[in-house]
């Protein structure tokens, strides 16, 4: 894992990375401390409209104490239903349904693009590095 110190993701001046490091942070750490920047933006081969991927890597026992936090028993069917499902499946909780929405929203007003907000499980088909350390 490559580290704040061998500098920002590509496209962030190392402000940027400092301050988005804070807001996530503040707002997302108590879900889990393990945060990285993956994607594009930590490879450098971004674009200039690309997002930047932030997620928050959690073990697989976190992560399934988290979709019963944040779905509980949804009627059978439902579509809260195929949201869990799906994201047991993928091993990713998007930021609505990890409650972070909010976090996804303040950090696309700082940083002055898309991003993506997830809490990811660890070995899951999500968690392919490379990945920069969110100081």
């Amino acid at each position: 894992m490559r580290s704040y110190s061998d500098g920002p993701p590509q496209g962030l001046t190392d402000d940027q990375f400092a301050d988005a490091a804070k807001t996530v942070r503040a707002g997302a750490g108590h879900l889990g401390d393990d945060i990285v920047v993956q994607g594009s933006r930590a490879a450098g081969t971004a674009r200039p409209d690309s997002d930047i991927d932030l997620a928050i890597r959690v073990s697989p026992e976190r992560f399934d104490e988290l979709i019963q936090e944040r779905f509980g028993s949804p009627n059978p069917g439902s579509a809260k239903e195929r949201t869990m499902m799906w994201a047991m499946d993928t091993g990713k909780i998007q930021a609505g349904e990890a409650g972070v929405s909010g976090i996804r929203r303040s950090l696309e007003a700082q940083l002055g693009m898309d991003v993506d907000l997830s809490v990811i499980r660890q070995s899951g088909p999500f968690d392919n590095p490379p990945f920069i350390e969110v100081p």
